[in-house]
């Protein structure tokens, strides 16, 4: 009777453990692109693992890495040349040691123009020389004020020597989280000026996502030029008391020529979403005066608060998939 009932015990525990494996199995979607992984040569020196749906592993020590290899894994997570000649070294190190592969995203830029009577005027080529009139007007006002002599360059010179500002999205899809119930994405802002600008205050950058959107991480950097010197400074970031979003800020401290930077977050969505349509927004303000305006951030919406000055904003939209 013993024998017996040892017997229908381990029967028992055997189909409790095939039934908990099974189960797990299909709460946490594992799959072969999820464990699978290859080695892949970058050059001589370093051999890296890459999973196979084209994910590359995190990459450790990455301040030991030469610019070539760096740009070598970027490649092998598909980042275009073209992208990875605009990121500066600090990005590709972050960007490196979190792994994975490159996401395709569709951005779109605007334009805004903030007036002091409170107006944001998005700028067309048709309103162009409205817009135009306007700027001046307050830049005249500005002048006047503080005593100053400050030109801002007409629109239809295309701000080449006021700023040239750039603005873009780009993204990594990272892997599962831990209980493989949600997608890892590290979503990343781009910004620069690829010329001096008039006025030199304090600049932000914002970016909000969906509501079923969690952030685990951020980093963000900002650089300038001393001399053909790039200088690297850390982006102050905060979450503005929101859960949907952050923002970054630095002060141009009367720098000449060249700036630039990124934000980043390392955000989960679940994977519930998946070939559903994925969304973050950016906002970038740029004040003429000492007056820097506040944030405010909730699902896939900034706002910012009364200023005089320049504003641009970019969508961010792709397909959430796990590779």
């Amino acid at each position: 009777m013993k024998k017996i009932l040892t017997s229908i015990s381990s029967i028992f525990l055997l189909l409790l453990v095939t039934a908990s494996i099974a189960s797990a199995q299909e709460d946490s979607s594992i799959s072969s692109e999820d464990v699978s992984t290859q080695k892949v040569s970058v050059d001589d020196n370093l051999i890296i693992e890459k999973r196979n749906d084209g994910r590359v592993l995190p990459v450790e020590d990455v301040n030991d890495l030469t610019l070539n290899q760096l740009d070598g894994i970027l490649r092998e997570m598909k980042y275009s040349n073209e992208m990875i000649a605009e990121m500066p070294q600090p990005e590709k190190e972050y960007v490196v040691s979190q792994g994975g592969v490159a996401v395709p995203v569709k951005t779109e830029l605007k334009r805004y123009f903030r007036t002091s009577d409170g107006q944001r005027i998005l700028i067309t080529e048709e309103n162009m020389n409205e817009v135009e009139t306007l700027r001046q007007q307050e830049i005249t006002k500005i002048n006047t004020e503080l005593n100053s002599d400050l030109k801002i360059a007409p629109l239809a010179a295309g701000s080449v020597s006021d700023g040239s500002f750039s603005g873009s999205g780009s993204l990594s899809y990272i892997g599962k989280s831990p209980n493989a119930k949600e997608f890892e994405f590290s979503f990343r802002d781009n910004f620069s000026f690829s010329k001096n600008v008039s006025r030199k205050f304090t600049d932000k950058i914002a970016h909000a996502w969906q509501s079923h959107t969690t952030s685990i991480y951020n980093s963000g950097n900002w650089w300038s030029y001393v001399g053909d010197t790039r200088i690297q400074n850390i982006l102050s970031t905060k979450n503005e008391g929101s859960l949907y979003g952050r923002s970054g800020s630095f002060s141009h401290n009367g720098t000449i020529g060249e700036i630039g930077g990124w934000l980043t977050d390392t955000v989960r969505i679940p994977v519930s979403q998946k070939g559903t349509t994925g969304k973050w927004v950016t906002r970038y303000s740029h004040p003429w005066t000492a007056l820097t305006p506040s944030i405010t951030i909730g699902p896939i919406s900034i706002s910012y608060s009364a200023f005089v000055g320049d504003e641009w904003e970019w969508e961010n939209t792709f397909v959430i998939q796990g590779s």
